[in-house]
């Protein structure tokens, strides 16, 4: 998380669906497919830095669950460092340029004292163990195809997971198909050269992380995979317009954003429906 739209956006109104259980050792939001269907997969989702508590994020595990009729994790990974929902606001009054200076001290003062305790107790030699073994524990536990889909901070961990590098005791790779949209912090290109595993990137031509340029090469990267994996396991979505954080946090207000939100959710619900529903086909 290295920039101002990681923790920008809009709260989201709504009711989830879902319960709090403790899975694999971490509070988790979990839902469940409609009407008490028998699941058919796993998603589990690796968050932005509003962590597994924002309502957004919530919501978007209900859709994945009624849609692709899986069962939807969205565990606590963070363990509990989140980035207080509340800085929404404050991020609008931060970056206002109609307003003056002194109006933006202690709003940015409450984004430092926040974000910086964030940064350091979700730093990846922190959290990537704790969601490698999350991820172990679910592969052994269940004959259900497993895939997750990872937000901002969360999309590094996807690019890692596609990697399978990690593998259970039994050498079974911990995920089957990932699906990232607003990346941060990856490496290009060295990040997805190491991708072996199915996986889709939904990304803005406005974003400020990954950008046009990153995106190109990508493409590349992914085109030479096909050769060596099979066709259609790998794909950057460009999508005209959208800025970091739109798939999660796009304004309700706004037509054209909500939009952007909901063609990254089909892209996520249609690549997952093709590798893990229909068999990996």
């Amino acid at each position: 998380m290295a920039c101002k739209d990681c923790v920008s956006g809009t709260l989201h109104e709504g009711t989830p669906a879902g319960r709090v259980e403790t899975v694999h050792g971490l509070a988790t939001y979990v839902t469940a497919p409609p009407n008490g269907a028998t699941p058919k997969g796993i998603v589990v989702i690796i968050p932005d830095a509003f962590g597994w508590t924002l309502v957004n994020s919530r919501i978007l595990a209900d859709r994945y669950a009624e849609r692709l009729g899986f069962t939807v994790y969205l565990p606590d990974f963070m363990d509990g460092y989140v980035v207080d929902a509340s800085l929404l606001d404050v991020m609008y009054t931060v970056t206002n340029l109609t307003l003056p200076i002194y109006h933006k001290i202690y709003p940015g003062l409450r984004v430092i004292t926040n974000v910086i305790p964030f940064l350091y107790s979700t730093r990846q030699s922190l959290t990537l163990p704790r969601i490698l073994s999350f991820f172990t524990a679910l592969r052994t536990s269940t004959p259900l195809p497993i895939g997750t889909a990872g937000f901002c901070w969360g999309g590094k961990y996807v690019v890692l997971l596609c990697a399978d590098t990690e593998k259970t005791a039994s050498g079974a790779s911990l995920i089957d198909a990932g699906y990232m949209a607003h990346p941060a912090s990856l490496v290009i290109p060295t990040d997805i050269e190491k991708v072996k595993l199915p996986l889709c990137i939904s990304n803005g031509t406005l974003d400020i992380q990954l950008k046009p340029n990153h995106m190109e090469k990508i493409e590349g990267i992914f085109k030479g995979k096909e050769k060596e994996f099979g066709e259609g396991k790998f794909e950057m979505n460009v999508i005209e317009g959208a800025k970091h954080g739109f798939a999660v946090r796009g304004s309700p207000g706004d037509e054209e954003e909500m939009k952007r939100g909901q063609l990254a959710e089909d892209q996520a619900v249609g690549f997952f429906g093709r590798w893990l529903v229909k068999g990996k086909a």
